[in-house]
């Protein structure tokens, strides 16, 4: 699942400062907001750090360090970010937009129990959304929780028709319950509206492939390979179902064809082995 780093809020108000550390408390905060959305970074943390500096109660604190966070984030800074994030919601747990940015680092990290922590807070403040509904569901999914799963996607779906992530997660779900006519109906809608998307012709040439619908793998791997200009390892993957076959000869020649059109043979031996 892939995720935006944002800057989450632009601040209006200053509690209990004197007036004159009250207007340097507004003037950092300032230049770091104008830092950060011109992408000058570091200058960003220093001014957020000072920011912090100059009145540590604050309790609008909790959304400064969310935005330096997002700042971390941005600059590949991944611990010093979650550090930030987990220190913005010890000071507000219920922070939506942290903790939206903390799941999908989570998730990064392969924390999967800590990310569903996350999503399960998500949705108990707003059931319908949308980021929380999708990565819960797909890490249900990886957690073979799939009833859990399903929940989730229907639930993504009742509230956004076109998600277009949430209509594949549910045609890989289906796939991975053995449903795979209904699979293969979610992914022909799917097709129908995205028709020049290769990932979506591999994905079902993958579940035809588990069905052992041979004939339609290979046409789907075919088509994705043409859409993505003969990237050669939808060769491979036509190779791979002709070895499911036992059509050697047929597997060898997808092989070398992934070979002239830029495929390491070192990478390749072990199916080459198998045409033998």
């Amino acid at each position: 699942m892939k995720r935006l780093s944002l800057l989450f809020f632009s601040f209006c108000f200053v509690l209990t400062l004197q007036s004159q550390d009250k207007n340097q408390y507004q003037v950092l905060l300032d230049s770091a907001l104008t830092a950060s959305s011109t992408n000058r970074f570091e200058a960003a943390v220093i001014f957020y750090r000072q920011v912090l500096e100059i009145d540590p109660n604050n309790v609008g604190n909790s959304l400064i360090y969310g935005n330096l966070g997002s700042v971390y984030e941005r600059m590949g800074k991944i611990d010093e970010a979650l550090e930030c994030y987990s220190k913005a919601l010890s000071l507000e747990p219920k922070l939506v937009p942290v903790l939206e940015q903390r799941s999908g680092i989570y998730l990064d990290k392969g924390e999967d129990a800590k990310a569903l922590q996350d999503f399960n807070m998500i949705l108990n403040q707003q059931p319908d959304n949308e980021l929380a509904l999708l990565g819960r569901a797909y890490l249900r999914m990886e957690l073979k929780m799939f009833q859990e799963s399903r929940m989730d996607f229907e639930s993504l779906l009742l509230n956004y028709p076109q998600n277009k992530q949430g209509e594949l997660g549910m045609a890989i779900l289906s796939q991975k319950q053995g449903r795979f006519q209904e699979s293969a109906e979610l992914f022909a809608n799917l097709i129908e509206r995205f028709p020049t998307d290769p990932s979506l012709y591999e994905a079902r040439g993958n579940m035809e492939r588990e069905a052992r619908w041979f004939e339609l793998a290979l046409i789907d791997y075919e088509e994705a390979g043409r859409l993505s200009k003969n990237d050669p390892v939808y060769n491979v993957m036509q190779a791979l179902v002709y070895l499911d076959q036992n059509k050697k000869k047929s597997a060898k020649r997808m092989l070398e064809r992934a070979v002239r059109d830029g495929m390491p043979f070192a990478s390749l031996e072990e199916y080459f082995a198998k045409c033998k």
